[in-house]
């Protein structure tokens, strides 16, 4: 079928049946799926876990009644209907999403399960076959397991287009050969199933698995056997109805004429947008989020050429916000029930993609009137498992149209029986601009994000953990590189790729998306490509043609945990917005925000970094004025190593505990005032840089980080070592308690350790000291993989090195405090 008759087909579809067509009593909207949802996108396991029948992208529709209907995209068939208990959901709440909505504390385990009495129920088969009766799946690719089929079907054989809304009701549209489908299906109070099928011209019989013997049908060109239907060959598109009831209802659900979607959520809301204030050098407005009865828990912003944006929630929603730089902005939900949509983006020709779990969805409102309408399956070429990490986190568009994606890889966390394992897990991949075709570009990732620089570079960044010994940050060249976490190795490159560089765990905790500044709100940074770190941070990346790669973090921190940036078309302001993940507490004060941010003051921007054995070198973007100034204040640099550990301590050249801290031996600023130089006794190979400026002028004074790997150094040898090294230990002191309670806050210890009972990532600390004496204290901060507490991951990095000993000598007085 050629695209331009999709398209024909997709747009002139109607929904089957009416506005009343949901059950009563409704489901509470003070739940995750709300009352009103059109279809829910999840994943779905039918029965128990060893004789499961699994949807990993399923297409959850309301019948009506308390009855619902899945459809797997994959195999094109309909994997079961059921009724669930009156007023109750059709699944459990074991989605990420659902089971922290709207901010509960907790980490899914397990996908959704279903939840109700199966009436109908067919196996893991094609749904849909050409002159047979549906039993084999075509499908080629496996999961790591050698055996398990998985993803889509091949291309010649079928392909899920999308579901139309028309009226309140949910139509699925695919395709089996060249033969369009348009399928939909409604249940009576007395649990009678209707489904009605619109099916396009074909010269082979068309045979559908029904999932029981009860369907009865009076269609000519249709016959049953037992729980298959067979349709005969037919030379233009035909309807079709099949019934569960003893008669044919009346009235029979039928296709009508088209007629505009019945909007779920029409109402606008009108918000007063916020004044700016300034955190030098920039000034911050911190947007509100409008009062409704869902939660709006933002995950990406993009723009349109207009400045409308559109936001998405972890939860499923889109948004659409006009007037984000005028006094007041008018927010609309346009949709609702993707399947975790941690990505939008908008092409050169305008169009709106969301990237769920399950595919990239073009989302179309085709009478304008702010209600998505179509739900365009634009790609399901990448493989989706059950492992409740198999996360989609980000999305960039190439010049050509094709589509750049970032997939979770963290592999045995959750899952609960359904650790599945695909190719495609922890990869950076590309798709064509069709859908159809992809391509792995990078592999070996645990929690990556991807991101596209305006040449055309692809960079992604990764998050600590089990072999990340610290935050990288990659640049994805030629080939198809090892970025080191081994369970994604899938091609067995016996060589690790290393990062463009690292960040110190503690300035970026967790590396999240990508964005491009813009010189109109930013005239003196011009457009940079910036990475966002979900500790509020924003850190520009440079890759100059002489010197050193390298990041700065700019002088600001947000109020949120940040996740994603894009810059407003017309004014060019940087717009930040994210949530706190489950089952962290963020260090910002805020769970979730919205923000944006431009230029208030001038301050010179570093534009490259030179590093030698003896010195270092930093161009900025302009000349300092006669009454501001710049001073080296610290120099870290340190190694960290590759283990199956979760992170890595900070370690000094000889390879034991600590950081090399050097106080610079002169400095200068060039003629010219735009460089400066610092001389230092010996600078030696290291994995992490971190060089501190203090920038000061009459009205400001700030700190400058620039951050790099200087891996291009000669390593450090005997020598290097007894002059850089002292001879002895400095004193420590007794712990301080009071110190120790700050030192617990600045560390973030307080993000995964509760003090008030409460379960997060790590077990709860308020009556730690009743359970362990100082030296147990002691090993869980400097070697926590020694002993991992029951019912807990192991997923808390070693703070060799990276505390100071006095410092932990603080912290530890301060844990010692905390008894029942």
């Amino acid at each position: 079928m050629q695209r331009s008759h999709f398209f024909l087909t997709f747009t002139a579809v109607l929904a089957l049946g009416t506005s009343t067509a949901w059950g009563q009593p409704p489901l509470s909207n003070t739940t995750f799926l709300e009352k009103e949802t059109p279809f829910l996108r999840s994943a779905l396991v039918i029965g128990e876990a060893k004789q499961a029948n699994r949807v990993r992208r399923a297409a959850i529709i309301p019948l009506g009644h308390d009855y619902w209907a899945c459809f797997d995209p994959d195999l094109l068939r309909w994997a079961a209907i059921w009724r669930a208990e009156s007023g109750q959901a059709p699944l459990s709440y074991d989605s990420m999403a659902a089971i922290c909505y709207p901010d509960a504390k907790a980490k899914a385990e397990k996908p959704p399960m279903l939840r109700g009495k199966v009436g109908h129920e067919t196996a893991e088969i094609m749904g849909v076959a050409l002159g047979e009766n549906p039993a084999a799946d075509p499908r080629t690719h496996v999961l790591t397991d050698g055996k398990t089929r998985i993803g889509p079907l091949p291309v010649a054989v079928g392909r899920f287009h999308g579901i139309a809304l028309r009226g309140s009701q949910a139509v699925v549209i695919y395709q089996i050969g060249d033969t369009s489908i348009e399928e939909s299906l409604r249940a009576d109070a007395q649990g009678n199933i209707q489904r009605a099928l619109r099916i396009g011209a074909h010269n082979q019989s068309l045979r559908f698995a029904l999932g029981s013997d009860r369907f009865r049908t009076r269609s000519s060109g249709a016959v049953i056997r037992g729980n298959v239907v067979e349709i005969a060959t037919a030379t233009q598109p035909l309807e079709y109805l099949l019934f569960t009831a003893a008669q044919e209802p009346k009235p029979a659900l039928a296709i009508p004429a088209a007629a505009p979607a019945t909007p779920v959520f029409p109402k606008a809301l009108t918000l007063k947008n916020p004044t700016a204030r300034v955190v030098a050098p920039f000034a911050l407005r911190d947007f509100g989020f409008p009062a409704t009865k869902r939660a709006i828990r933002p995950v990406d912003i993009a723009f349109f050429a207009n400045g409308d944006a559109i936001l998405s929630t972890l939860d499923g929603d889109i948004w659409k916000i006009s007037g984000l730089d005028a006094a007041e902005s008018t927010w609309r939900r346009i949709a609702t029930g993707l399947y975790e949509p941690m990505a939008v983006a908008i092409d050169a020709k305008q169009r709106l993609f969301a990237l769920g779990r399950d595919q990239i969805t073009e989302l179309i409102d085709s009478n304008g009137d702010h209600h998505i309408d179509l739900f365009r399956c634009a790609s399901d070429a990448f493989f989706q498992t059950l492992h409740t990490r198999d996360f989609s986190t980000s999305m960039a568009i190439e010049a050509d149209g094709s589509f750049l994606i970032a997939k979770g890889g963290i592999d045995k966390e959750g899952g609960k029986g359904f650790i599945e394992q695909s190719t495609h897990r922890g990869a950076i991949l590309r798709i064509s601009p069709d859908g159809r075709s992809i391509t792995s570009i990078a592999q070996g990732l645990r929690m990556p994000f991807v991101g596209l620089r305006q040449d055309g570079a692809v960079f992604a960044s990764d998050q600590q953990g089990n072999e990340i010994p610290s935050t990288p940050i990659h640049r994805i060249l030629t080939g198809k590189p090892h970025l080191g976490f081994s369970p994604t190795n899938f091609d067995k490159i016996p060589r690790i790729t290393e990062p463009l560089l690292y960040y110190p765990y503690q300035s970026n905790r967790s590396a999240a998306g990508f964005a491009t500044t813009s010189a109109k709100a930013f005239p003196e940074l011009g457009e940079l490509f910036v990475q966002v770190s979900w500790n509020g941070r924003l850190f520009p990346i440079l890759t100059p043609k002489s010197g050193q790669a390298f990041s700065w973090m700019l002088p600001l921190q947000l109020d949120f945990p940040s996740l994603k940036a894009a810059t407003h078309p017309q004014s060019g302001r940087l717009y930040v917005t994210g949530i706190g993940i489950s089952g962290y507490v963020p260090t910002t004060p805020q769970t979730m925000g919205l923000a944006s941010i431009e230029t208030a003051t001038t301050f010179p921007a570093p534009v490259s970094l030179e590093v030698s054995q003896h010195a270092i070198v930093v161009q900025f973007h302009r000349a300092l004025h006669a009454d501001e100034s710049l001073t080296p204040a610290s120099l870290r640099l340190f190694d960290i190593q590759r283990t199956r550990s979760y992170g890595s301590g900070h370690f000094l050249w000889n390879k034991k505990p600590g950081e090399h801290q050097f106080p610079p031996k002169s400095f200068a600023l060039s003629a010219d005032r735009r460089t400066l130089r610092i001389e230092y006794p010996l600078l030696r190979r290291s994995n992490v840089m971190d060089l501190q400026l203090n920038f000061t002028s009459p009205s400001q004074t700030f700190p400058l980080h620039l951050y790099s790997r200087p891996h291009h150094l000669p390593p450090a040898d005997a020598q290097d070592l007894q002059l850089v090294l002292e001879k002895s230990a400095a004193a420590l002191t007794p712990g301080d308690a009071i110190t120790g309670k700050a030192i617990f806050t600045r560390y973030a210890c307080n993000g995964c350790h509760s003090l008030a009972g409460e379960k997060l990532t790590g077990p709860p600390l308020q009556d730690v000291a009743t359970r362990h004496n100082t030296a147990t204290l002691r090993q869980s901060i400097l070697e926590p993989a020694a002993t991992i507490a029951p019912g807990y991951p192991p997923s808390m990095p070693s703070f060799q090195g990276v505390i100071p000993a006095q410092d932990l000598e603080h912290l530890i007085a301060y844990l010692l405090t905390l008894k029942k």
